[in-house]
């Protein structure tokens, strides 16, 4: 293809001395089309239209291709336009967290579409599915400031945090107990969602071990709240490890 057929690829400082690939995109609706044109130009990727194909360099193959899937899959998961929907406010979102979203709806197998708004709207069958989604989203943007642990590592920790747990479950004045469960818990209230894991309930446990810690510091706790409160930690740990 001549650089006089597409004037605009030329003088982008695009290489125009390889090929020219032609998506013949005429199937598609306007709306398909129209979002991948702001996805090319939201990611700079030089591109010329002649009615409903789409021309790009070959070198740009791969981005190409991974954004019409991207449109693909958004198109794919839209909802019945019959069934009773409910709208999540996001205008006040970053785009990244949109983006976080749309994938974890599209892993969850929900059905969504953005509105003129720029709302969220799903089917009101998956409301509650959709707010643990957000929900769980929202509890990890929140921990930005949280120290990332996985691996050996993290299960080395948790390990030490349970044992402790389940010598005070048995005697609250228990001096190595203590000392374990003091450091441990400390760690744990710093640790973001490992991966795989609900960022809801790792907060749960966060929160326990911030309050076990305080317990073992304070001389008002009584034996038997830091057992119960022990016993209940020991059996969360037990499910993670």
């Amino acid at each position: 293809m001549s650089d006089d057929t597409n004037p605009d690829l030329a003088d982008s400082g695009t290489d125009t001395g390889g090929e020219w690939l032609a998506y013949e995109l005429h199937e598609w609706a306007l709306e398909k089309r129209v979002m991948l044109q702001q996805l090319l130009t939201g990611e700079q990727v030089v591109h010329s239209w002649q009615g409903t194909t789409l021309l790009v360099h070959d070198t740009l193959e791969e981005a190409v291709d991974d954004l019409i899937s991207e449109v693909e899959d958004v198109t794919d998961n839209r909802i019945e336009l019959d069934s009773d929907v409910v709208a999540f406010e996001m205008t006040d979102w970053p785009g990244e967290l949109q983006e976080q979203l749309v994938e974890g709806l599209g892993a969850a197998g929900i059905p969504y579409e953005i509105d003129a708004d720029g709302d969220l709207v799903v089917r009101t069958d998956d409301e509650e599915q959709a707010e643990l989604v957000i929900t769980d989203l929202l509890a990890r943007a929140s921990e930005t400031n949280l120290v990332e642990l996985d691996g050996l590592e993290l299960n080395e920790l948790l390990s030490e945090l349970f044992v402790a747990c389940d010598r005070l479950r048995r005697d609250p004045h228990d001096v190595d107990g203590v000392m374990r469960g003091l450091d441990s818990a400390r760690q744990v209230m710093h640790v973001r969602t490992p991966f795989g894991l609900s960022a809801v309930d790792w907060k749960q446990t966060r929160d326990a071990s911030g309050r076990l810690a305080v317990m073992l510091e304070s001389d008002d706790t009584t034996d038997e709240e830091l057992r119960e409160l022990a016993h209940g930690l020991r059996d969360v740990l037990h499910r993670l490890i």
